[in-house]
């Protein structure tokens, strides 16, 4: 399955990856995130810091 080559974020352990399809965002299965420090992160944890 895709979801379990994708990186992760750091925080919620959910798959993360720079650019999401928006048939595939709707799934939620998948999120868009960006690497910063070495890790990646989601869109959501970052609008959370």
């Amino acid at each position: 399955m895709v979801k379990n080559i994708l990186p992760k974020c750091e925080i919620c352990d959910v798959p993360v990856t720079d650019l999401v399809e928006p048939e595939v965002k709707k799934e939620g299965h998948i999120k868009e995130g960006k690497y910063i420090d070495n890790v990646w992160i989601c869109v959501d944890c970052m609008k959370k810091k």
